[in-house]
Formats: C-alpha cells, sequence, structure tokens
C-alpha cells in the first residue's frame, strides 16, 4: 500500500489522488542526460494482449486517482519558473475522424465544471478519456488525457505524474491504457495499450511540476492508429500566457465520479510561475487538456491538468498546468520523431 501521511496545510497544491501520498512504481529506463528532451521506457508487448481481460469494466471503475510525494513550500518554489513565452509561436494542428459536433450548443460555464453536453461521436469526446494504470501495490489508478494529432497517428498527452512517480520510477508493471470517450465504464471505441511512455526529465528524476507532461504513443488496435480512429487535438507552444481555454477532464473526487466527461472555461493566468486556471473539477482530471482556439470540436492543447488547489472547506478551486514552452516544442519533436 502506498505510504500516506497526515497533511497540515489546506491550500496546498495536490496532484492525483492525496496530497501527502507516496506511490512506488517498477523501475524503468537509465536516468536520462540533463539536457534530453524527453526520457522514455519501451512497455511489454504482452501487455496490448492481456489489456483487455486484465483492465475488466470492474476494474476500471474501482481505480483511485494516482497519488504522489508531497513537496514543501520551498522546494516546490525552487521549481517554479516564468509562464511565459520562450521563443517564438509553434502550433499543430488537430484532426477530426468523423463529423464534427454542433459548434452551437457550446456553452461557457466557467470555473464550475459541468458535463459535456456536445456530440458523443466527435472530437472532443473521443479525443478526450480515461488513463487507466497499477502502481506497485497492484492496485488500480486513474488520470484523464487527450489524444493529439502527429505524423504518427498514435499520440496520446497526459501529465508527467501518470506516467512517472517524479523519482526515477515508471508505472508500466500492467497494461497502461487510454480509454477515448469513456462513458459509465464503457470504452466505446475500445481499450489502447500504450507501447512506450514519456515524460520530461525534469519530472520524471525531480518531480518539478513546471515539467510535469507525459506522453504515451499506443499500439494499434485492430490495425488502426488511434488518432486515424477517434481524431486529435492540435499542440500549442510559447502562446501568451493568458488564453481562453476549454479545459476538460474526468474528474472523481465528490462530487463528481469520474465517469463522465466534463469541463471547464476560463482565462489563464500568471499563478505564481506557474500557469493556473480557475476551476472546481476534482482529483482524476489530472492529465486532461487545456485547449486554446476551441471551436466546438477541435483546439489545441495549451497545457494539461497537474496541480489542484483547495480551501479551507476542501472545496477544489483553481488548477495549475505546465506553461507550454520550448519544452513543450522538444518533448513534442522527441516523442513524436519515436513513433516513425
Amino acid at each position: 500500500m502506498p505510504t500516506r501521511r497526515k497533511c497540515l496545510s489546506v491550500m496546498a497544491p495536490i496532484v492525483g489522488a492525496l496530497a501527502c501520498a507516496v506511490l512506488v512504481a517498477p523501475a524503468g529506463a537509465e536516468p536520462p542526460a540533463a539536457d534530453a528532451a524527453g526520457v522514455s521506457t519501451s512497455v511489454s508487448r504482452s501487455h496490448a494482449r492481456m489489456a483487455g481481460s486484465y483492465w475488466t469494466k470492474e476494474r476500471m471503475l474501482s481505480a483511485e486517482p494516482v497519488p504522489v510525494p508531497r513537496l514543501s513550500a520551498r522546494a516546490d518554489a525552487q521549481l517554479r519558473k516564468n509562464a511565459r513565452p520562450q521563443g517564438s509561436e509553434g502550433k499543430i494542428v488537430g484532426t477530426s475522424a468523423r463529423k464534427a459536433g454542433s459548434q452551437t450548443a457550446l456553452a461557457r460555464y466557467g470555473s464550475l465544471a459541468e458535463t459535456w453536453a456536445g456530440a458523443t461521436t466527435s472530437a472532443p469526446a473521443t479525443t478526450s478519456g480515461k488513463v487507466f494504470f497499477t502502481g506497485a501495490d497492484g492496485l488500480p489508478y486513474v488520470c484523464s488525457g487527450s489524444t493529439v494529432n502527429s505524423a504518427g497517428k498514435t499520440l496520446v498527452l497526459t501529465a508527467g505524474h501518470c506516467v512517472s512517480n517524479g523519482a526515477g520510477r515508471w508505472y508500466s508493471a500492467r497494461p497502461w491504457i487510454f480509454v477515448p470517450g469513456y462513458k459509465n465504464g464503457v470504452a466505446p471505441y475500445g481499450q489502447w495499450s500504450a507501447r512506450q511512455l514519456w515524460t520530461r526529465p525534469a519530472w520524471h528524476n525531480g518531480a518539478n511540476r513546471a515539467e510535469d507532461i507525459g506522453a504515451a504513443l499506443m499500439s494499434t488496435l485492430n490495425g488502426t492508429r488511434i488518432v486515424n480512429r477517434v481524431g486529435g487535438q492540435g499542440m500549442e507552444w510559447n502562446y501568451p500566457l493568458s488564453q481562453f481555454q476549454h479545459q476538460f477532464g474526468y474528474p472523481q473526487r465528490a462530487p463528481f465520479n469520474g465517469q463522465l466527461l466534463t469541463y471547464c472555461t476560463g482565462y489563464s493566468f500568471d499563478d505564481a510561475g506557474h500557469q493556473g486556471i480557475s476551476c472546481n473539477m476534482t482529483e482524476g482530471a489530472s492529465g486532461g487538456p487545456w485547449l486554446d482556439d476551441f471551436n466546438g470540436s477541435l483546439g489545441r492543447l495549451d497545457s494539461v491538468n497537474s496541480w489542484v488547489f483547495w480551501n479551507a472547506a476542501g472545496t477544489r478551486y483553481k488548477w495549475n498546468g505546465p506553461y507550454f514552452g520550448n519544452n513543450a516544442r522538444d518533448f513534442y519533436n522527441v516523442v513524436t520523431a519515436a513513433e516513425l
């Protein structure tokens, strides 16, 4: 079982299920070079064959948001960096695998999360999904994620803490799967198994939440690549910090249950060196996309859900995400190069 410690602060940021928990995962790749854009581990091919039998509906329903180590305020302050452009703007456009849903139904609920009411057969319902994996304790854990367009059409982006514990250990002992379009325990587009997991070196070896970006390259399913099946969002880097975002995820702690795609909207802002957005989604939404220039179907990932904050009453009210600058550009390039 994870080691748990009592939390003292009620306004500290948390990732995953518990602010003060530690999850130990299986050993993975050797430590990367300090200047590496990304570090990865390969996943056993046998996992793809066993994913369906292992990740039953019952096991998916029992999965909990992933716990991660807690950082002291001093350590966190040392990991902050300026959330601002570091070079030229760049972007990747999204792609839809099917006809887009109605854009006229798009609502702007603000920081109070609502269930996505748009079409369930097109993006973002098809490109968004839940991530499932196990810890060294053998228990099932969950995050959120999104497919992203690339030349290889196999890319899923999530948070770094959804692939690695931040202390050099990967979540790869059992099948790591992504379930696009997940709803009430159903996988309408199948369960897709990862063949490689990726994150930034500063997250993998130091839990630097300014670099809490994760990715998975997915195996084909019935000979099809995931983005060709469900579509893929775009991605951007070095854009101005304040953007109007549509923030998606599968929040699981009360008052949510993790069974429905949920979203907030609002402008991102500089939150003491991290990128912030106001939203009451709870844990389980980790790794879900922040979409800029969202048109009701497609947008561009500008960040992912990383850290959530709560007040004295325990109400979640704000998320942080890593600013996508040159780090995200280099990460995208090195991960997608491995697809081909």
